[in-house]
């Protein structure tokens, strides 16, 4: 049920809004993008902000029909979303300004803020105890910093995975899917219920972010998705299997990292910028190869079919033992 609401709530939305973000200015298309992405300027974006409404909408519906007992869990989820939604909204609207956006250093510092206020206030709740039982204070803060880690990575996963059209929102729509299915198989109504609501409101945007995009969900989407997801995920009590499972937004994230790292240090040694990949993130480096943007967002979305699969199986396996 939440899928379903999910997906026609975020759909019926995204219709409705599309008339009012026409009317903004519409995507700005950066200088170190491949050169197909100029056709793209001026296509409508922020058609995140249906997800700040379909996500607690969908949520806070399916909680009070299903078990009321949830609905304080949901406002953790909740918050969590519209609070890096909103994080994502700052930059969208900077965009329209300046074509990088918001500075790096305070939209970083704000992420940290949210992830560790969020972390915080759910860690004793939501009984996000570290898969070793070890009792000491350096083991606490070591796991804390992981927590807030996996936060930052998810985030920011998603909304790197965001530069083709389907892509960030497909592979996010797998993840959640398969995140809701342990949460099921374990009983965790409340998990169950955030993800399969992350995956249909993913669902119900990609009928109109798919090839060729009518609108993109721009940061204010990708932010509120990569909240809700890592939120679902520790709702679900399922730290580890994600790791997996999330595999190509930190493939994404890394080589962009290295990518990077690499450029500044042969500078320094060279006087040269090098480069690793043709492009970062890697999906750009495929387009840069010649690959058309379905082809590669196809591939991408095996990729990550495959490691949900593999994640769930590994579940499943380890439960036998």
């Amino acid at each position: 049920m939440p899928l379903v609401m999910g997906l026609a709530t975020t759909a019926l939305l995204t219709f409705l809004l599309l008339p009012f973000l026409k009317r903004l200015k519409g995507e700005t298309i950066r200088e170190d993008v491949p050169e197909r992405h100029r056709l793209k300027a001026g296509t409508p974006t922020m058609g995140g902000i249906a997800f700040v409404i379909s996500i607690p909408l969908t949520s806070f519906a399916a909680a009070t029909l299903l078990q009321p007992s949830l609905l304080i869990d949901f406002a953790f989820l909740v918050g969590a979303t519209v609070s890096f939604a909103f994080i994502g909204l700052a930059d969208d609207l900077a965009k329209l300004r300046r074509k990088k956006g918001w500075r790096t250093q305070p939209k970083l510092a704000a992420q940290i803020a949210m992830s560790l206020f969020w972390i915080a206030a759910v860690k004793e709740r939501w009984a996000l105890s570290p898969p070793i039982a070890i009792s000491s204070t350096i083991f606490d803060l070591l796991w804390f910093g992981i927590l807030l880690l996996l936060f930052l990575a998810t985030v920011n996963g998603v909304n790197i995975a965001d530069g083709l059209d389907g892509l960030a929102s497909g592979l996010t729509a797998m993840a959640s899917f398969s995140i809701g299915l342990l949460a099921l198989g374990n009983k965790m109504v409340a998990g169950a219920i955030a993800n399969f609501a992350l995956c249909g409101s993913c669902l119900g945007f990609l009928l109109f972010n798919r090839y060729p995009a009518k609108v993109f969900m721009g940061d204010v989407g990708s932010m509120a998705l990569g909240a809700g997801l890592v939120m679902s995920v520790f709702m679900s009590k399922a730290i580890l299997p994600f790791l997996l499972i999330g595999i190509v937004f930190w493939v994404e994230q890394l080589t962009v990292m290295l990518q990077v790292a690499y450029f500044k240090w042969t500078k320094r040694r060279f006087g040269e910028g090098r480069r690793i990949f043709p492009m970062t993130p890697i999906h750009h480096s495929f387009e840069i190869l010649g690959w058309s943007e379905p082809k590669i967002v196809s591939l991408f979305w095996l990729f990550g079919a495959i490691a949900a699969t593999l994640g769930i199986l590994v579940v499943l396996l380890l439960s036998r033992w």
